[in-house]
């Protein structure tokens, strides 16, 4: 790196050398599509500006920009789909350099039945190339998030219990560290990064491309029914019971989405050849039932995705996480709970919650693949999503502390009834919570002698705008 300079100027000199190296490809404050490259993420409490935007078309060309990024030492982050709910994590807000990887649109499938996924991909591009091809993969359940965050978090999936959550579906990552060499990390080269990069988030170096492990098509049953919120307490016991049973049948998937005017509840079953199990059909059941959002289909992963992860509009938003294990009458008090908090932070225009439940399977499958950075404990778990939405920038820090309130408190709940589990879910968790700490002091260490490592001057660490960086621990 050069001799520091104020951040202005780094970030000007930093964007002249990649105007010069990227023709037509770093779009500036003056440049007509720049309010569009700044209000693309999700989530608008993100719509922050930067001193330009890199639009990479290859690894090659994110190692060049790299270089540039390390020689004027300006402050940079990677944005791949725009889906993190954190400002500044895949967005900046004054000065600095935003590599775009929307370019990196690779999708190859060898012969191995590994798909060759370029970090700009999304979803969707990825169940509808593979869908062509005979052929599922286990990923999100929004088509239009970006591969690349979501991989680098964990992945929860509609079927955790099948093939395992997607982490432990990669097979190698190709990756530019720092110094802009690009190397792959998989089980035979670079383990230690392999296994890093299995929840380790953006700490290490930026990957280009993920191969992911692929399956003869997934045919699932599927169906979203609404109910009326005051029905809670049967809906979170029907919750509970399909919980239950997935421990003993992995093809059950399923979320329940709490909100102060209906509840949301998916059921899937990954097979179209029999009936579903009693679990599910207890769903229908129901007194609370209102209507059914999406009729029982029978399709594939890529319709189910098309069906039920449909974008709210953009406002302002983020999500906190934690986990624990399955609890009728945890369940019961949490909601208890966020009837009481969204009563109290009126700032906060929409409060609700996700229950996404995994089972023992997943964790199994995980170890039996070698092992990830995410500390999971062997039990049928809940990563709880809490999302907090308002329309207002002016209510940005009292949204935050309402909703960090709001998971303070269920999580000493959640110590009350001895069934709080330390995982943190990085996809869905706010800036403010410690997730690297929460996979344990055994795998930190891990992650820091990677870091150190591959890379050894910190320029991930030091040069990065923001994340769950091992900085902050």
């Amino acid at each position: 790196m050069t001799p520091k300079s104020t951040p202005a100027v780094a970030a000007a000199s930093a964007c002249e050398l990649l105007r010069s190296n990227f023709s037509g490809r770093v779009i500036t404050s003056n440049d007509p599509q720049y309010e569009i490259q700044k209000n693309h993420p999700w989530c608008q409490n993100c719509w922050l500006p930067a001193t330009c935007f890199v639009q990479p078309s290859d690894t090659h060309d994110v190692a060049d920009a790299l270089k540039i990024v390390r020689k004027t030492g300006v402050k940079f982050a990677v944005r791949s789909g725009g889906h993190n709910f954190n400002p500044g994590f895949s967005s900046l807000g004054k000065y600095g350099v935003l590599l775009d990887l929307k370019g990196l649109k690779l999708l190859h499938i060898g012969d191995d039945g590994v798909l060759q996924v370029g970090a700009g991909n999304t979803w969707g591009d990825v169940y509808s190339f593979l869908e062509d091809r005979g052929l599922s993969a286990i990923g999100g359940r929004q088509s239009d998030v970006g591969i690349s965050g979501y991989l680098l978090g964990g992945g929860m999936t509609a079927f955790p219990n099948l093939h395992g959550i997607a982490v432990d579906n990669i097979k190698n990552y190709e990756v530019v560290l720092a110094d802009s060499t690009i190397i792959n990390a998989n089980a035979i080269n670079n383990v230690d990064l392999y296994r890093a990069l299995k929840g380790g988030g953006t700490n290490f170096g930026i990957v280009t491309r993920f191969d992911i492990q692929t399956y003869p098509l997934i045919n699932a049953q599927y169906t979203v029914l609404v109910y009326n919120p005051s029905g809670f307490k049967e809906v979170l016991r029907a919750t509970t019971e399909a919980q239950e049973a997935m421990e003993i049948d992995p093809k059950i998937g399923m979320f329940t989405s709490v909100n102060p005017t209906f509840i949301a509840v998916g059921v899937f079953y990954a097979d179209t050849g029999v009936e579903q199990p009693q679990a599910i059909k207890t769903f229908f059941d129901l007194k609370s039932l209102m209507t059914t959002a999406v009729p029982t289909r029978k399709g594939t992963v890529k319709s189910l995705v098309e069906a039920i992860g449909l974008l709210a509009p953009p406002t302002r938003r983020l999500t906190s996480t934690l986990t624990t294990k399955v609890s009728y009458k945890l369940y019961e008090d949490v909601h208890k709970l966020w009837l009481r908090t969204k009563e109290k932070c009126s700032e906060i225009g929409n409060l609700w919650y996700n229950i996404q439940p995994a089972s023992t399977t997943f964790v199994q499958i995980g170890e039996d693949r070698g092992g990830n950075s995410l500390g999971l404990e062997k039990a049928a778990q809940t990563w709880w999503s809490l999302v907090a939405e308002w329309p207002n920038e002016s209510d940005d820090v009292a949204a935050a502390r309402g909703l960090q309130i709001f998971t303070q408190d269920a999580i000493r709940l959640a110590k009350e009834h001895d069934q709080h589990l330390d995982f943190l879910f990085m996809n869905d968790a706010e800036f403010s919570q410690n997730v690297l700490v929460s996979y344990g002091a055994d795998n930190v260490k891990k992650l820091q002698e990677a870091a150190a490592k591959y890379d050894p001057e910190g320029i991930f660490q030091q040069l990065q705008n923001d994340g769950f960086l091992l900085r902050n621990l």
